[in-house]
């Protein structure tokens, strides 16, 4: 864990200094970027230790990948946003944006993490983790902060649609954590899902009239 650490100080020395530089939009959205990149560096330790376990009782590596990792790794990614919601009570736009911050500081320092942990001389392998990984851990952080937009608009869906939320990130993540775990087209569709998946959000954020970004208003 050294290793990612040291990352984790290059990437994060200038983001902190540019919160006591920035205003705004701009300083939350840094701020939340910030947080992302620290919810990584600490999935790395909780994923280590529950891996550890997993594997004491008797659970392999893919098994612990696919029931265990996404849960932890949305749960922690879900953390700044609570806390966004309860002490600043935001609008539904100022939370779809610190989770989207949130999700793209976590996989920035996971991304950089692969490509400094299996080098950076392939030109496929940054275009995989970049398009796929990365945009996945995107998807996430938008399913997360659209659905806890819309349930902060309907206080009687707090608990459990906040729940919801969680688990369908947690759920997206696993299914892509399981295709690109498998062999073949399996995998091939696994990479393609996220891009997918971004282009369907895209669409029906964008379309005119009644869509999904009116959760955020």
């Amino acid at each position: 864990m050294i290793f990612t650490e040291n990352i984790f100080v290059c990437l994060a020395a200038p983001l902190l200094i540019a919160v006591f530089l920035l205003e705004g939009e701009a300083r939350r959205f840094n701020s939340f970027f910030l947080l992302g990149l620290t919810a990584c560096l600490l999935a790395g330790y909780c994923n280590g230790y529950i891996e550890q376990t997993a594997v004491w009782s008797g659970l392999g590596h893919t098994q612990f990948v696919i029931q265990f990792a996404p849960v932890c790794e949305e749960i922690l990614k879900a953390l700044p946003v609570f806390f966004y919601m309860a002490v600043f009570e935001p609008r539904g736009r100022g939370i779809v944006s610190c989770s989207l911050a949130v999700g793209l500081g976590f996989a920035t320092l996971e991304n950089v993490g692969y490509i400094a942990y299996y080098g950076a001389g392939e030109l496929p392998f940054a275009l995989v983790r970049g398009f796929s990984a990365g945009i996945m851990h995107a998807i996430c952080a938008a399913i997360l902060g659209y659905g806890l937009a819309f349930v902060y608009r309907r206080k009687w869906l707090a608990l459990t649609g906040s729940f919801a939320a969680i688990c369908a990130a947690a759920t997206f993540h696993a299914t892509y954590n399981l295709l690109v775990s498998a062999a073949g087209a399996w995998r091939g569709m696994g990479y393609i899902l996220p891009v997918v998946a971004a282009a369907v959000l895209l669409f029906f954020i964008r379309r005119p009239g009644k869509a999904i970004s009116e959760w955020r208003e």
